[in-house]
């Protein structure tokens, strides 16, 4: 597997295969692999790009795309989301055809479990093209924020990205987003920390971080004020759900190591300073809470989901029995 950065040298050394395979949750990094690749494979040409994905078609139906070339024998793009969802003989013509692709035809799958181990992620056999899409770690998304103020044609301050990380790290796509928004409202070539409005998405996010501290502290009366406060401003339960199950997980690997907090090798969706209190966090807690606490937050994204549900009910009703 090789990250991201040098399987795009790669293409624009004009190396380029026929068949690539994506491991990783973050969007961006996966739409900017395929943006690279189009520019790289319809130099002259119009992009022809299609989208298949198991959900919607069947297997064999996935093959069928694949395979049809026209009279032009024209260049074409498929984008296969979850190829190890396909089942029996489509999963294994799948895996016959990434070994002799079409010249013409090229052909990206895409995984969102990067630690997927299903019998296809095990079967697949490609050199340099299983490609590491995941959220990166601290310094890799230190460079990627500088990366999206260079190409606003802006520079910012070391505590402004550390700012932008602690608050929106969870994926490169908030990152990009905040930063225009930054670059949007600010003339300034040089962006700093007295350029922050804290009363805006800096400040919510940081108060959804609060949250996430007052309940790992137990902290009932400051996690219902923060709880009010969130819904107030227009966030939702379900935009809280991902952080807070997350949340759970984490301490719950924390019990299952003893009290200790192992350093994930993926990237993990929490703010800085909530990842180096989780082992304090996981004292307050007994291992059949913290499960509890999981199959509550399921329950209530299923309800959220399925029927009209009150966020500021749901997530102080959360809280309550959380904390107790």
């Amino acid at each position: 597997m090789i990250d991201i950065k040098n399987a795009i040298k790669l293409i624009q050394n004009n190396k380029i295969d026929n068949v690539f395979y994506l491991k990783g949750e973050d969007q961006f990094l996966q739409n900017f692999f395929i943006q690279k690749l189009c520019e790289a494979i319809f130099i002259d040409n119009k992009v022809v790009k299609e989208l298949l994905t198991p959900n919607e078609i069947s297997g064999k139906e996935i093959l069928e795309h694949i395979l049809y070339t026209d009279l032009f024998n024209s260049k074409k793009l498929f984008i296969l989301r979850d190829p190890q969802h396909l089942k029996g003989k489509a999963s294994k013509d799948l895996l016959n055809y990434c070994s002799g692709p079409i010249s013409n035809h090229f052909l990206v799958m895409i995984n969102d479990n990067y630690m997927d181990n299903s019998a296809f992620s095990k079967s697949i056999i490609l050199k340099n093209n299983i490609i590491n899409v995941s959220t990166p770690f601290e310094n890799d998304l230190f460079k990627w924020a500088r990366y999206f103020f260079k190409e606003n044609n802006k520079k910012a301050e070391p505590e402004i990205i550390a700012e932008l990380i602690e608050n929106y790290g969870d994926s490169i796509y908030n990152i990009k987003n905040e930063i225009e928004k930054l670059c949007l409202m600010n003339e300034n070539e040089i962006i700093t920390v007295e350029h922050l409005n804290f009363e805006s998405s800096f400040g919510r996010s940081r108060k959804k971080w609060e949250l996430i501290s007052s309940i790992g502290r137990r902290d009932l009366n400051k996690s219902i004020i923060l709880s009010k406060e969130i819904i107030g401003n227009l966030d939702t339960m379900i935009s809280l759900i991902y952080q807070l199950t997350v949340f759970f997980q984490e301490l719950l690997y924390v019990k299952m190591n003893n009290g200790t907090f192992v350093k994930s090798k993926s990237y993990i969706p929490l703010s800085n300073s909530v990842k180096s209190n989780l082992s304090n966090y996981a004292k307050s807690y007994k291992t059949e809470e913290i499960i509890q606490s999981i199959r509550e937050l399921k329950k209530i994204e299923t309800r959220q989901k399925t029927s009209k549900s009150n966020d500021e009910s749901d997530l102080i009703y959360f809280v309550h029995n959380a904390i107790g």
